[in-house]
């Protein structure tokens, strides 16, 4: 079975995310972003949706329901909190959720192409450039 199709992969990235975000915490909207562009291989759109002055292309929000029942799971195990960031529900890792984090970034060779896009561009897609994406907002 291809990874993606595992929760424990879902799991693993949004514990990742989670943990490259600032105050390990981010938007479900920025993990849907996150997530889309790893799954669907939108790298370059991520890249220039993360490069200050770029200009800012809508993106076309998909929801998964298999990201969102991972996103369930990350809850339930007591791995994150709900919280709000930028008006909008979101995520926080908790200690247990740091912890599990931590120990998913020492794994050699684990994720290896999703770990380089994380921490490549999680804290640079702030709340403010997701409602940008979103066209919640104009962009400056």
């Amino acid at each position: 079975m291809p990874g993606d199709m595992r929760i424990a992969w879902r799991v693993s990235l949004i514990l990742l995310m989670l943990a490259a975000s600032r105050s390990s915490k981010a938007s479900l909207a920025k993990l849907h972003i996150l997530n889309d562009a790893i799954r669907s291989n939108q790298i370059d759109r991520l890249k220039d949706a993360t490069t200050a002055g770029a200009k800012i292309l809508p993106w076309n929000l998909r929801v998964e329901p298999a990201f969102a029942r991972a996103i369930d799971f990350v809850v339930g195990e007591r791995l994150a909190t709900w919280t709000k960031a930028g008006g909008r529900a979101s995520l926080q890792l908790t200690i247990s959720g740091t912890a599990a984090a931590t120990e998913l970034e020492g794994i050699e060779n684990a994720l290896e192409l999703e770990r380089i896009i994380i921490t490549e561009h999680a804290k640079k897609l702030t709340e403010t450039r997701v409602s940008e994406l979103l066209g919640e907002r104009s962009a400056a």
